[in-house]
């Protein structure tokens, strides 16, 4: 008996001793390494904060048998190139870190197996944010704890206390913040999962005066190191309601289930890319406005590439921050700019919205938009436009438009904000409908198809299809470079940016592009426009600008202009307005123009001060608009002048 009892008495003592002996080995352990990681997130820091020092500091490491206390400052330092000063002072936290293999709190939690240490951090109450602990009503505003196991792997919680804020009859609420995650030092992979249940803000006392309120905001994170050294995973940000009120401008909106997702996946060669984002239903003033989402794709990136370019990125980027100007190292940059940007287009990757969505209870309106691109041969003895034209491969594009959801969307708005009856907001639907379907087909943006206006775009080999229309590559990407000056002009200049010996400066493109857009309508380009259609333009002084004097012709009208109205300013002429005006015996009857301004919404019809019929439409030129459309424009007002003759002549006045 007596040996047995010392038997068990020194097992005791042995797993005792040796208890003991692992704790005092791990706070060894734990110290040692301490100082390489603290060194390496400083190193990490600096990175990615060029323009000053983010520091941690240790100020106090004391290890005993059990247990560790330490506390850490972060700070921000000055660098070199920063003249602006930065503020002062140390945001301080307190650290307890119990030894393993089994440390009492990790124990606590249900963590059997043996675990490295457990931690508690929180923020110190120092003298620069006592203020802060005011507001958390001295509850540490940040804290968090984690279970380390030997290999590397943790699991942590993290909380941003609640804050209440009062200040002059204005209040906020936070609810806080609670995280929890976990992270693999060995694959370099995270999750994490947040949520903060409220935020409201009543600022009515403000002298802007506004009321919100947040509730269920949740964020999570699940991704880990690839192969190309990129995070490759999912993240998302989701807010379950959210309400808005502006009092003073009697606005109000509410939106629910707020979303944003972005998913990175990879194989053995490329890299691809989603992000959704999307809304449930928004109200706004008791409107309903629908619910929508979009659907944003990258595929097929190749993945050395991608991070190349990354790479090359964030040294340009630090290197203007820190106001770096080694011209040399710059030229490598290029170079590999150039190079990687060869190697992503040699995948042929694609771009795609698939789809931009609106939904309502009366219908669904989207646009699918496919790009596919590859890579143009001898890109450097290319012109900035030509390079844009080989690279594209394919673009596909189609939008459907829903008239009875767009129909409603009016509806709703001129009842419930404009205060008409269900009958007169109908009739105003209607007859707006009526217009925008008839501007689809006259611009050529879309066709009438049932319920839908329907627009495709298709670009392949060089040549564009708008519904129907062809328009070749020239005239669809001139325009867009010589807006950004991108365009052929640039062969005359020389590497440093100086014009080229022999050469003239281009004037640059301004009325007229090669594209045959007009940034505002040109005198002479319009009347070379009308001449060609037999109208024999006749210029006169206008009170806005010039007035082009036209022959009826087959319009039955017995005056017919056009009025060009320009900015004093600028001279830039951006308003266009043809006018037909008819003399009869008898005048046009008011129900008769009613009647025509009901079915034609795009021109207006009135009788002059002479009891003269007149037919009018506006064109405007803000933003470009193509010559061929113009054109377009021009014949379509002329033929309806002929039905609006027509239309006069066989309803007199009663």
């Amino acid at each position: 008996m007596k040996k047995s009892v010392a038997i068990t008495l020194g097992v005791v003592i042995v797993g005792a001793g040796s208890w003991v002996g692992a704790t005092w080995y791990t706070g060894k352990r734990i110290e040692e390494s301490s100082q390489r990681h603290l060194a390496e997130a400083n190193e990490k820091l600096a990175k990615i904060t060029p323009l000053f020092g983010l520091r941690i500091d240790q100020l106090k490491y004391e290890r005993g048998l059990f247990s560790t206390q330490a506390r850490y400052g972060v700070s921000l330092v000055n660098g070199d190139k920063i003249a602006e000063d930065l503020p002062k002072g140390m945001i301080e936290f307190d650290a307890s870190i119990e030894h393993g293999p089994f440390p009492k709190s990790a124990l606590a939690r249900g963590a059997i197996a043996p675990k490295l240490a457990f931690t508690h951090a929180e923020l110190a109450k120092t003298d620069n944010i006592k203020e802060l602990f005011e507001l958390t009503k001295g509850v540490a505003p940040l804290s968090g704890d984690a279970v380390i196991s030997f290999g590397g792997y943790a699991t942590s919680t993290a909380n941003i206390a609640p804050v209440q804020i009062t200040h002059e009859g204005n209040a906020v609420n936070f609810s806080g913040l609670a995280i929890n995650g976990t992270f693999d030092r060995a694959q370099q992979a995270v999750t994490a999962h947040a949520l903060m249940e409220t935020l409201s803000v009543d600022g009515e006392k403000s002298d802007d005066p506004i009321k919100m309120l947040l509730t269920g905001l949740t964020m999570d994170v699940n991704s880990r190191m690839g192969k190309f050294g990129l995070s490759i995973g999912d993240s998302s940000v989701k807010l379950k309601r959210i309400d808005v009120t502006r009092p003073g401008d009697d606005v109000k909106v509410s939106l629910d289930n707020l979303g944003y997702g972005v998913k990175l996946a990879e194989d053995d060669k490329n890299v691809s890319v989603e992000a959704t984002y999307q809304t449930g239903n928004i109200t706004l003033n008791d409107v309903a406005l629908g619910n929508g989402q979009a659907v944003v794709k990258l595929a097929k990136l190749d993945g050395a590439a991608i991070k190349q370019l990354s790479d090359t990125y964030n040294q340009i980027v630090r290197q203007y921050m820190l106001g770096a100007s080694d011209e040399g190292l710059k030229d490598e940059q290029f170079d590999a700019v150039l190079e990687n940007a060869g190697k992503l287009l040699n995948g042929n990757p694609s771009f795609s919205i698939d789809p931009i969505s609106w939904k309502t209870d009366k219908g669904e309106s989207k646009l699918n938009f496919t790009l596919d691109l590859t890579n143009p041969p001898n890109v450097k003895d290319l012109t900035p436009q030509e390079i844009m034209v080989k690279a594209i491969k394919q673009i596909d594009a189609t939008l459907v438009i829903s008239k009875p959801m767009v129909r409603d969307l009016i509806v709703q708005y001129a009842v419930k904000k404009q205060g008409l009856t269900a009958e007169k907001a109908a009739e105003e639907a209607d007859d707006q409908m009526r217009s925008m379907s008839g501007m689809a087909e006259m611009l050529n943006v879309g066709k009438n198809d049932g319920d839908n206006i329907i627009g495709k775009f298709h670009f392949a080999d060089g040549m564009g299809d708008l519904n129907g229309q062809k328009i070749p590559a020239d005239e669809l990407f001139a325009g867009l470079l010589g807006a950004t000056g991108m365009n052929d002009d640039m062969d005359g200049m020389e590497e440093e940016g100086e014009p080229a010996e022999g050469t003239e400066l281009a004037a640059p493109v301004d009325t007229v592009s090669a594209a045959g857009y007009m940034q505002d309508f040109d005198l002479d380009t319009v009347t070379a426009m009308l001449d060609d259609m037999s109208y024999a333009p006749r210029k006169q002084d206008g009170d806005e600008g010039p007035v082009l004097m036209l022959e009826p012709g087959s319009t039955g009208a017995s005056e017919l202009r056009v009025d060009f109205l320009c900015n004093d300013f600028t001279e830039k002429c951006h308003d266009l307005v043809v006018t037909a005006t008819y003399s009869s015996k008898k005048p046009v009857s008011l129900k008769a123009i009613n009647a025509w301004n009901q079915e034609y919404r795009w021109t207006r019809a009135y009788l002059d001060d002479k009891n003269r019929a007149v037919l009018q439409m506006d064109m405007n030129s803000e933003g470009g608009i193509g010559k061929e459309n113009l054109q377009i424009m021009l014949n379509t007002f002329f033929s309806i002048a002929e039905d609006f003759s027509v239309t006069s002549k066989a309803a007199p006045a009663k």
